[in-house]
């Protein structure tokens, strides 16, 4: 290799470096900013108190699309497995054979699973506007901006690539799936749990705006299934909003910070989660040692704005000890 060369690589590697650096840097810097106004004002003060459905804190949506778009796809924690299928639709395939004829076919088409930052906000908000106002329809508001806002994404973009697009796919493909949530067959006792999360959804209105700050003659509403509305009604898990926004860049942050404010109040004593029970609660594609890797950085990003909780990390797994939740209880007693 000539000299040029390597001089040519030495630069792309450092110049890559810095810009991870640098990401890191106002990554912690942006968390950083979160946990000051956390700490300076209670979230039900600042109306950002929140609640997220207790099955979310046990088994995750996918953060990614899975791959060659299954059946069905789900993860376990403990006896209990989430599971997910995506909702269909038929389309009207026209297929042109050799002999010039044109021949009309249904296709069975999936609309997707739900995955990543958007559907998790999205649960978020529903908990949330279900505990407060005890409704089980619920309004969408009168413009997209004004909704984006909702869920704490203030930034509204068209194309491909943007905010409004994403929220739209996201939303469709939560709002169509099916979940069941599933004990060991195995065990002492078996049940079993399926639902859509809605009756019905109304947006013609509002996810195709010219403008995502104009104003609509209607708004647009979603109406809750009834399973899903008790779920939310008899067992929310209270979270403060501030933490999910501040961490909805990554799906797997937004998880462990749900999942560890919920288990650091209810534990009684110091427990050790194996790595093995941690890959299938929140786990991917990915392999065990990169899965090690992600959580660990997760997790640090999580304690920038949640630092009550007590956690140790070694080879065998993570040690979760007693600690005050992310709400307090005398706000929680309040609510309830």
């Amino acid at each position: 290799m000539t000299e040029e060369k390597k001089a040519h690589l030495e630069l792309v590697v450092r110049n890559s470096k810095d810009e991870v650096d640098r990401a890191t840097r106002n990554r912690f810097d942006r968390l950083h900013a979160e946990a000051l106004a956390i700490e300076h004002d209670d979230a039900k003060e600042s109306g950002n108190l929140g609640f997220v459905a207790k099955w979310i804190v046990h088994a995750t949506l996918p953060y990614r699309e899975p791959k060659d778009n299954p059946a069905a796809w789900g993860r376990r924690s403990g006896d209990v497995s989430l599971m997910i299928q995506p909702g269909y639709y038929k389309k009207l395939i026209s297929t042109k054979s050799k002999n010039g004829r044109v021949r009309e076919e249904e296709e069975l088409v999936s609309i997707g699973y739900p995955f990543g930052s958007y559907p998790r906000l999205l649960l978020a908000w529903m908990a949330t506007e279900v505990v407060k106002k005890k409704e089980q329809e619920l309004l969408l508001g009168s413009s997209m901006a004004q909704f984006m806002s909702q869920i704490g994404k203030n930034n509204s973009s068209g194309g491909t690539r943007g905010t409004i697009t994403l929220l739209k796919s996201q939303a469709q493909r939560l709002f169509s799936a099916t979940i069941a949530i599933t004990n060991d067959p195995d065990g002492p006792e078996w049940a079993n749990q399926g639902f859509r999360l809605l009756d019905s959804a109304l947006m013609s209105t509002f996810w195709a705006p010219a403008d995502p700050n104009q104003l609509q003659l209607f708004s647009s509403r979603i109406k809750l299934s009834d399973r899903f509305y008790e779920s939310l009604v008899n067992n929310p898990v209270p979270v403060d909003l501030r933490v999910i926004r501040g961490l909805s860049r990554s799906p797997m942050s937004m998880d462990i910070y749900c999942w560890l404010t919920y288990r650091s109040a209810t534990l009684q004593r110091t427990t050790k989660i194996p790595w093995e029970a941690l890959y299938q609660q929140f786990g991917s594609a990915s392999s065990m040692w990169k899965f090690k890797e992600n959580f660990a950085k997760s997790l640090r990003d999580v304690l920038v704005v949640y630092r009550h909780p007590k956690i140790e990390i070694d080879r065998s797994g993570v040690s979760v000890s007693p600690a005050p939740p992310s709400i307090a209880r005398a706000i929680r007693a309040r609510i309830a």
